[in-house]
């Protein structure tokens, strides 16, 4: 790796903006919370712009009406405004009601593909309180009848379930929240840095774990029946001891340690499987991975996932993309080695486990057989990572997993374009009280492309 072109990259990633997309209910308290927020930010040292939803209508969208397809204009428009001003450098936030899910995810996507980071707060306030502030007398004529397609009243809102942030203004100051957004503005700068860091102690874990791999090794049997080697514990205190020296502020959440519950009171956790797919590695299929991922406040925003027997590393990261890295020496966030998922919407290409199958997903992947081209058998965090890379369009798991199971490659896929969900739709969350992943879960290269059927946890299909 050369140091200085290396040191080009990660300062032009450290000068690139942030979107900071505040939506939820005409007077919630987006624009105070805005307010506060421009001017924490600032005092950090950040450069903002503020896109207030009201002055934009006034503005730059005054041709567009409140309908669906207006609504929808709007928002597409001010998404690629901020994405413009926070590649220049700025940390743009944008106000603005934003009320369906769709566009808000357009809006994430449009800043993913620019490797722009995208901070959704949602500001959390009762309708009823909303409606008693009524600053402009907006919901007074919404109730008469006055305004049609009033968000909250005769328009739907869609409440994010997946937001970086969730504001309840009943209990949380506008002061406190700006300080919340400022704090979550610094994790993701620092993510460049921690990335490099977590790829490295992969790659020697990776090393120990090829040594034990071509000098033999004895299995043991967890209590689970699942299989234990050396190679997974000698893993487990390579990356533990890395983490806890360049990161001491953080818990760490990790397949071989008993779980500290502490680690519930830290906004920030490491998630680690030192050797996933350790079936793989008895077999010496060489399908078997290292996965480090970070996850700040319950969200995966940094993935690390390497092949050591093939020497690959996969890695991406909030604002930064996602990465398939052949060679060790290469440069970290190179745009040559940049991934994305493919844009297949029919015949797709199916990544299924080597080793976990069960009838629920027999069940489902014959109830889809039409929409499947062909299949990919593949070991480990691998699956995800073909998603990720556009070699694979879906990865279905019906099983129970762990958290540190499906972290890294969430990250991974997410960034390259992908989604990554629970079996019944809902969000992935991480760093939880209980750490089983009861519902099964899916990635694919685009939400269109989910199968009809149930999968675990999914009552509703």
């Amino acid at each position: 790796m050369k140091s200085s072109s290396q040191a080009k990259i990660l300062q032009s990633m450290s000068d690139t903006g942030a979107v900071v997309w505040l939506t939820g209910l005409s007077g919630a308290g987006k624009s105070t919370i805005a307010a506060e927020a421009i001017k924490t930010l600032r005092s950090r040292g950040y450069r903002t712009a503020l896109l207030d939803g009201d002055d934009l209508r006034a503005g730059l969208n005054s041709d567009l009406d409140y309908s669906a397809a207006g609504r929808k204009e709007n928002i597409r428009r001010i998404s690629h405004v901020a994405a413009l001003i926070a590649g220049s450098g700025i940390h743009a936030v944008v106000c603005a009601i934003s009320p369906f899910a769709a566009d808000r995810a357009f809006t994430r996507a449009v800043c993913i593909k620019k490797s722009i980071a995208f901070i959704e707060v949602f500001v959390d306030t009762p309708l009823e309180v909303c409606a008693g502030r009524d600053v402009k007398g907006l919901y007074k004529k919404a109730y008469s009848g006055e305004i049609a397609d009033f968000t909250g009243v005769s328009s739907p809102y869609e409440i994010p379930d997946d937001s970086e942030l969730t504001i309840r203004t009943a209990r949380c100051s506008p002061r406190r929240a700006a300080e919340m957004i400022a704090d979550y503005c610094e994790v993701v700068r620092s993510l460049p840095g921690m990335t490099i860091r977590a790829a490295s102690a992969a790659r020697a874990a990776g090393r120990k774990i090829m040594q034990i791999y071509s000098s033999g090794f004895e299995v043991a049997y967890k209590r689970d029946a699942s299989p234990l080697t050396s190679a997974d514990s000698a893993a487990e205190q390579i990356i533990r001891r890395r983490l806890e020296k360049n990161f001491p502020a953080y818990a760490i959440l990790s397949e071989e340690s008993a779980d500290d519950k502490a680690r519930l009171k830290k906004e920030g956790c490491f998630l680690v499987d030192p050797l996933d797919g350790t079936k793989e590695f008895i077999k010496r299929n060489g399908e078997f991975t290292v996965n480090i991922a970070f996850a700040y406040r319950n969200k995966s925003i940094m993935g690390v996932v390497y092949v050591p027997a093939s020497d690959i590393l996969y890695y991406a990261a909030e604002g930064c993309g996602a990465f398939r890295q052949q060679s060790p020496g290469s440069r970290y966030f190179a745009r040559e080695d940049r991934i994305q998922v493919s844009g297949n919407r029919e015949k797709l290409t199916l990544a299924v486990s080597r080793s976990h199958a069960d009838g629920q997903l027999a069940a489902l992947l014959e109830n889809n057989r039409e929409r499947i081209g062909e299949t990919i058998a593949a070991g480990s965090s691998l699956k995800g990572c073909l998603v990720a890379e556009g070699k694979a369009d879906a990865y279905y798991r019906t099983g129970c997993t762990m958290e540190w199971d499906t972290a890294a490659m969430h990250c991974i896929a997410q960034q390259a374009g992908g989604v990554c969900r629970q079996g019944d739709g809902s969000p992935l969350r991480y760093n939880r009280k209980d750490p089983f992943n009861r519902k099964g879960f899916f990635i694919l290269n685009a939400i269109e492309n989910r199968f009809i059927g149930k999968t675990a946890g999914d009552s509703s299909r």
